[in-house]
């Protein structure tokens, strides 16, 4: 009978026949396999890969096919996989979302967490081709989503997950269970009330000013405990999809802050964990606290003084830069790598940072940085000296003029560049990392919009842009895919004798 495993090497080219012809498609290491086969030259192995139909969908479906080592790889047949039950692998996959975060984490022993989700289709797309058959009777169990901070980019695109259950394709459905939902305790009033505009000090909750300095005293915990009237558009909707989902199996609701070490146990283990560095409260009348955070100085910003640890020449009350900025930060540590994952942390708020990485009192150092506010220039050049990172990922994606922030900023690069630990550092944005294909003249077949639009000159997407991270505490391994089924864009890095990780040769079976 086939036996299910995992690749135990870097990466691995499937071959639709013996003698290494015709290659199907290449695996990465931590990929599931069903083993047909072994012999001592060969694997026959069942995968799984999305084929173009002649209708344009792309739908997956199940080949058998061949994995047989090069003499001059130096891998043997019987090191190429490993079963499941001893797989030691932890994925985190870093999405194209267009402008906003989405990421994946899965743990070696299979549970899974999100990290934000974009504000449109993509995020749902993606898990849906991730998670496959799905039903209402039998949902994916998501152990955790984190909602780094409540700007729409963040978590709109989460409800689009609920949504995709009643979409008449099938492979476009997704049916999840999340059992716990994370999130920094705000929540974003409407802007506009008896038609007025809300000023920006009311836009987050109750307040209170102690000492001149204006505080956040408002911090929710169950967002279904939350009035309608008290949210946003956006707010009301994720609020209807966590009652959904409530509804059907009870969901654990959480507010984070630096120090909360309960929050994930059910992830720990071993030298496997999660600690949690931010948002940064202030006791206030025995309640936790967020500090009103203001603008930041006007740019251009080049050669600012980012690295001073001062709060001088941040003004005003900002509610968007008070809600970025107390994003979640969360540092996911295995073995002798770590993964930073900083929300929109701006410059202020990075500074707060900063200083308490400085005093010793939060470690922020970790090899890989997922850069926050997906490439801002409101930055901070002493948190990115703190985290040091050898890997950076940048979230963005300027789909259209409406949203377009110029992300990332030219001196953001020339940070992530300047301040890593390394002579020759990686640095990923998530939309340069898609493939499209050159289609060519194309036209709408609505023929009123056709008529409104014209032709155009078209292009497909042939490869998601996902920037994915393998490691096993020991070996990191980062890659992306292409148009081409055998090239990847693809690096590793081994821990030396002294714990300290350095550039590895990537093997390929």
């Amino acid at each position: 009978m086939p036996d299910t495993a995992v690749l135990n090497v870097d990466l691995a080219d499937v071959w639709k026949e013996r003698g290494r012809k015709n290659c199907i498609r290449t695996i990465a290491w931590g990929d599931e396999i069903t083993v047909v086969q072994q012999t001592a030259t060969y694997l026959e192995v069942t995968i799984t890969v999305f084929r173009e139909k002649p209708d344009g969908s792309i739908l997956p479906e199940s080949i058998t096919g061949y994995i047989e080592p090069t003499k001059s790889s130096g891998i043997k047949v019987s090191d190429v996989v490993r079963p499941v039950a001893d797989n030691k692998v932890l994925k985190v996959n870093f999405v194209d979302v267009q402008q906003g975060d989405g990421m994946v984490i899965e743990s070696p022993d299979g549970k899974v967490l999100l990290i934000d989700g974009g504000d449109n289709q993509m995020f749902a797309r993606y898990l849906a081709g991730r998670f496959r058959n799905t039903s209402l009777q039998q949902p994916k169990a998501i152990d955790c989503i984190i909602v780094t901070h409540g700007d729409a980019d963040h978590f709109a695109g989460l409800s689009e997950i609920l949504k995709s259950e009643t979409n008449k394709v099938k492979r476009k459905q997704l049916f999840i269970q999340p059992q716990r939902i994370y999130h920094n305790g705000l929540v974003k009033r409407p802007t506009r009330m008896n038609n007025k505009d809300v000023p920006d000090t009311k836009l987050l909750g109750p307040t209170k000013t102690v000492g001149g300095t204006l505080y956040l005293t408002g911090l929710e915990e169950n967002l279904l405990d939350v009035d309608d009237k008290d949210m946003n558009e956006p707010f009301r909707e994720w609020k209807q999809t966590l009652a959904a989902y409530n509804s059907r199996s009870p969901v654990s609701f959480r507010r984070l802050q630096l120090g909360d070490t309960q929050a994930f146990e059910f992830f720990n283990r071993n030298d496997l964990r999660i600690d949690v560095l931010g948002p940064i409260t202030t006791d206030v009348a025995g309640q936790p606290a967020l500090r009103f955070l203001g603008e930041p100085p006007t740019g251009p910003r080049i050669g600012h003084d980012s690295l001073n640890d001062s709060d001088e020449g941040f003004t005003g009350h900002s509610a968007s830069h008070t809600i970025s900025g107390h994003s979640i930060v969360l540092r996911l540590s295995y073995g002798g790598f770590s993964f930073l994952f900083s929300g929109d942390l701006n410059d202020e708020a990075s500074r707060f940072l900063a200083r308490e990485h400085n005093k010793g009192t939060l470690n922020l150092r970790s090899e890989v940085f997922k850069v926050p506010h997906h490439g801002s220039a409101d930055f901070s050049g002493a948190f990115i000296q703190s985290v040091s990172p050898i890997v950076s990922v940048v979230s963005s994606g300027d789909e259209n003029a409406r949203k377009e922030y110029i992300h990332p900023r030219a001196t953001l690069m020339g940070a992530l560049g300047k301040w890593s630990r390394v002579p020759e550092p990686l640095i990923f944005v998530t939309e340069l990392v898609a493939f499209f294909q050159t289609e060519g003249p194309c036209r709408l077949k609505d023929d009123k919009a056709a008529k409104k639009r014209g032709p155009f000159f078209g292009f497909s997407r042939t490869a998601y842009g996902l920037v994915k991270t393998r490691t096993d505490g020991h070996r990191f391994f980062v890659y992306t895919d292409s148009g081409n089924v055998q090239m990847k864009e693809a690096y590793a890095y081994q821990l030396d004798s002294s714990g300290v990780p350095q550039p590895a040769e990537v093997n390929r079976a």
